[in-house]
C-alpha cells in the first residue's frame, strides 16, 4: 500500500480537525496516510488565515511554511467561506481544489462545504451513527418530535446580514424570537468557547454544533440565513437546522433548489418579494398540525436522493487523479 504523507496551512490553530479527518478518511480506502508536517507529499490549505507562528493542535507542532510554488508537494485547496477556486486550480499543475463553485477543471472536485459539516457531525458532534446514511432514512414522524417545540423561531449567531435583520423584524412582529449568541441575543445561551479547553481539542467545531442543534431542537421555524448571497454556496446553516427537526427559513443561494434539497423541506425565501407575504406562510404552518407535519416528514432531497458530490467512490477516483498525477 502506497503511503501518502499530508500536512495542512492556514486552519485555525485548534479547530477543523474534522475536515482533515474526512480527507484522510476517504484516502485511506487506497493509501496508507500519515501526518508529516516536514515532508509531505500533499498540503491541505485554506483561507481562514490561522497565525503561522500558533502551534496546530492538529499537526501537533508549529506548522512549517510550504511554498506553494514547490512542484514536489501537491496542494489541495478547501474553504467553507467565499474564495476563486477557478484561479487556484489555474495558477499551477500542482494545485488543486474542492469547493462550491460551478465549473469543468481536471484539478477541481465540487464539493459545498455543508458535506464536510455533515461529516463534522458524525465525526465530532457524534449526533449521527454514520456520516451520510441518516440523510435519506425516513423522516421522524411528526407525532414523535411534536412536543420537543416550546418555541417558535430560532438563530444562533455572530456576524450582521442586512436581509437577517430584515427577517428577524418581520418575524418578531409575530412571536417572540429565540436568538442566542452575539447577535441579537434575546434568550441565555451558547458560549462556544466552552469547548475551547485542551481535554475538548480535536472535538470543539462538532461539540458546538452539537450544542446548536439541541438549541434548534426547541423551535418550529429556524432562521438560516448565510452570510453572503452567493450562488452555489452552501454551508452548514440549513442542514443544522433539519437536523433540529425545524423548519430553515433560508436565504443566500438563489440557486439553492438545484442542489437537490427537497422545497417541501424548507421555506426558500428567494421566492418571496416581501417577507410579509412569507409570513403569512409561516403562520399557516405554525397553526396547522396537518401543514406543519408535511413539512416536518417530507424527504431532505427530492426522490430522497444524494446529490452526486456525495457519491464518495467519485470523490476517490478524484484524490487518486490527484495522488498518482
Amino acid at each position: 500500500m502506497k503511503t501518502i504523507r499530508i500536512s495542512r496551512q492556514g486552519f485555525p490553530s485548534h479547530g477543523m480537525h474534522s475536515w482533515m479527518r474526512f480527507i484522510i478518511w476517504i484516502l485511506s480506502k487506497k493509501y496508507n496516510v500519515i501526518i508529516d508536517d516536514k515532508n509531505p507529499d500533499i498540503v491541505v490549505w485554506t483561507n481562514f488565515y490561522q497565525n503561522p507562528n500558533e502551534y496546530d493542535t492538529f499537526l501537533k507542532c508549529v506548522p512549517k511554511i510550504h511554498e506553494r510554488e514547490n512542484p514536489n508537494i501537491k496542494f489541495l485547496f478547501l474553504s467553507g467561506e467565499i474564495a476563486d477556486f477557478y484561479s487556484v486550480v489555474n495558477s499551477a499543475p500542482n494545485q488543486w481544489s474542492m469547493g462550491y463553485q460551478s465549473f469543468g477543471h481536471p484539478n477541481y472536485f465540487r464539493m459545498p462545504s455543508y458535506v464536510m459539516d455533515i461529516w463534522t457531525m458524525f465525526d465530532e458532534a457524534r449526533i449521527t451513527d454514520s456520516p451520510f446514511d441518516w440523510l435519506t432514512k425516513s423522516p421522524p414522524k411528526y407525532d414523535a418530535v411534536k412536543n420537543q417545540f416550546t418555541g417558535f423561531c430560532s438563530v444562533v449567531q455572530a456576524s450582521t446580514n442586512d436581509f437577517r435583520e430584515k427577517l428577524f423584524n418581520v418575524l418578531s412582529t409575530y412571536k417572540p424570537i429565540s436568538s442566542t449568541g452575539p447577535w441579537r441575543p434575546t434568550v441565555p445561551g451558547l458560549d462556544k468557547h466552552i469547548w475551547m479547553k485542551p481535554e475538548y481539542i480535536g472535538r470543539n467545531d462538532g461539540l458546538t454544533y452539537r450544542q446548536k442543534i439541541e438549541f434548534f431542537k426547541t423551535c418550529k421555524f429556524n432562521i438560516s440565513v448565510q452570510y453572503l448571497n452567493t450562488e452555489y454556496v452552501v454551508q452548514e446553516k440549513l442542514i443544522h437546522a433539519i437536523a433540529a427537526n425545524s423548519i430553515p427559513l433560508f436565504y443566500g443561494n438563489s440557486r439553492i433548489e438545484e442542489e437537490g434539497f427537497n422545497p417541501e423541506r424548507f421555506i426558500n425565501l428567494h421566492k418571496y418579494s416581501d417577507l410579509n407575504e412569507c409570513l403569512q406562510l409561516i403562520k399557516e404552518i405554525d397553526t396547522s398540525e396537518a401543514l406543519h407535519r408535511k413539512y416536518l416528514e417530507s424527504p431532505i432531497f427530492v426522490d430522497n436522493r444524494l446529490p452526486e458530490y456525495f457519491d464518495m467512490d467519485r470523490v476517490m477516483t478524484f484524490f487518486e487523479s490527484m495522488v498518482e498525477k
